[in-house]
């Protein structure tokens, strides 16, 4: 007699599509067939996560085809199972499945899109924190090294494709281009939930890495080293107002 765990866990395996051999023999009570009845609760899974899915990439969806989505979609579920019980949390795995799916290699533009449509879904998943103002650095401070704390729902996406351009082509009233017009070409964009809507800035690189080098926690002085090795004059002003002007910053340690 298998553990109440292990059955459980049988079932799981058998449910995403990974029959468990002897699975079959502690199910057969009743009159239908108890590989028939297991094939009703993995239909009704694959449902729920294939919408899932498509709900969190609808761009991608009308870049492939909604049939070829699906098709992907399925494959995917049966290597990458949900680790999770939040189905909000699945499909993390998704853009980097689509790199290496067979029928996209001439469209890398997809995967890193359906990367695009990840980071939205986990900034809208986040928390918004109430944020400071510029004034917060007021104060004396004499030899303090101001620390930032930037908002929960912060995402910094890199591609080698313009990958918001993509996105925005395909939301309503858009007009998305054939796909081989799309031209390479490195796109760094910052992205965060402002109430239910979420804002997009295409950054420079010593702007990326400042924000990224911040969210990291590697704290304001390696932030600002790591961007002056992509541009020496880099404008740390500039850069400090920029965050408190989108609303990033929701708390400050003075480290003496």
């Amino acid at each position: 007699m298998l553990s109440l765990e292990r059955l459980q866990n049988a079932v799981a395996q058998s449910v995403l599509g990974k029959p468990h051999l002897g699975l079959s023999s502690l199910v057969e009570a009743g009159r239908a067939d108890p590989c028939r009845r297991l094939r009703i609760y993995e239909n009704n899974t694959r449902a729920s996560l294939t919408a899932t899915l498509t709900a969190v990439f609808p761009v991608t969806v009308r870049m492939v085809d909604e049939r070829f989505f699906r098709y992907a979609a399925s494959e995917f579920i049966r290597h990458n199972p949900p680790a999770e019980p939040r189905l909000v949390r699945y499909g993390a795995e998704f853009p980097n499945f689509l790199r290496t799916f067979e029928g996209l290699a001439k469209m890398p533009f997809v995967a890193e899109t359906a990367g695009l449509e990840w980071a939205i879904a986990e900034a809208l998943d986040a928390a918004s924190l109430p944020p400071l103002t510029l004034a917060a650095l007021d104060g004396d401070v004499s030899g303090a090294t101001p620390e930032l704390a930037l908002q929960p729902s912060l995402r910094l996406v890199i591609s080698h494709w313009p990958v918001l351009a993509i996105w925005a082509a395909h939301q309503n009233g858009g007009r998305p281009d054939h796909a081989d017009r799309w031209q390479r070409s490195a796109e760094r964009i910052a992205l965060w939930r402002q109430g239910d809507n979420i804002r997009f800035v295409r950054l420079t690189s010593a702007q990326f890495s400042f924000r990224y080098s911040l969210k990291m926690g590697l704290g304001l002085e390696k932030a600002v080293s790591r961007s002056l090795t992509h541009e020496p004059m880099f404008d740390l002003l500039a850069a400090l107002v920029s965050l408190f002007q989108d609303g990033l910053v929701t708390g400050i340690r003075f480290d003496r």
